[in-house]
């Protein structure tokens, strides 16, 4: 056997393999870089899963968390008060200052159900203290009420009828008119520095990503203020996107998100 060819034939076999194993490893390198099936958008997701939103709100890129004081209604002030006269909740301090007040109407005020988010504004700036700052929310049939939520700057302050800091509650009798309401308010709003905020559909995205979301449901969002522990003198309001979510089966579940954190501050019915 000649040693001398075979030595050179193993060498190109061998310089032949390197160049093939190096030819397939940048080729597999490329593939991983330029090869990759993009994933879909939100939206193609979304839309994947029948999942719809309403438009998205327009708010400037910064926002700030906000300090607040509860209220305290004078009797002077109430007084003031006309077509009303004044319950007693029993919270009022030594110096006759009112947290929250309840007022019946002297004559009961219609609030029929066309045109009714008018006309429960137009009863808020004519017959509540500072009502201009209220808006309506929503009315809860099985209570007869209806809830509206004081404002900040035009955004309002989310809230419960558990945990209500800044709120009008208006009591309806059997023939749909108002003949009394409670209201606490919050004073003395304080900015604190302000921050990048989450985009609106990147509250979707959050909550999507986290499963809140289910196959075929609606969703509504909208920017304001919120608090997870409502304290009794002073309140610290986030910045907040509330998404109302609605299931196919027609059940609502309210989504609180923090709009400079990325986090889920609450959610419930």
């Amino acid at each position: 056997m000649d040693w001398s060819k075979t030595k050179t034939i193993f060498i190109i076999a061998f310089l032949v393999l390197n160049a093939f194993l190096a030819f397939q490893f940048f080729a597999k390198k490329n593939g991983s870089q330029y090869g990759i099936i993009p994933q879909a958008s939100l939206e193609g997701r979304l839309a994947a899963e029948g999942i719809i939103y309403s438009e998205l709100p327009t708010v400037g890129e910064k926002g700030a968390i906000i300090n607040a004081k509860t209220k305290e209604f004078t009797q002077e002030e109430i007084k003031k008060l006309k077509g009303q006269k004044f319950i007693s909740l029993g919270e009022g301090s030594e110096e006759g200052k009112f947290p929250k007040i309840r007022m019946e109407l002297t004559k009961p005020v219609s609030a029929p159900t066309m045109n009714l988010q008018t006309k429960v504004n137009q009863f808020l700036r004519e017959y509540v203290h500072n009502g201009e700052q209220y808006r309506y929310w929503r009315t809860d049939e099985e209570l007869n009420i209806i809830i509206c939520v004081q404002q900040y700057n035009g955004k309002m302050i989310f809230q419960s009828l558990d945990n209500d800091i800044g709120m009008v509650i208006l009591y309806l009798n059997n023939k749909d008119e108002i003949y009394a309401y409670e209201q606490k308010m919050l004073v003395d709003f304080e900015e604190k520095e302000r921050e990048q905020l989450l985009k609106p559909l990147e509250a979707i995205e959050l909550v999507y990503n986290k499963s809140y979301l289910k196959p075929n449901s609606k969703v509504k969002i909208e920017y304001g203020y919120y608090t997870k522990y409502p304290l009794v003198d002073v309140q610290t309001l986030q910045p907040t996107w509330h998404l109302i979510v609605e299931s196919d089966e027609g059940e609502v579940e309210d989504l609180y998100v923090h709009a400079i954190e990325g986090v889920v501050l609450q959610s419930g019915n």
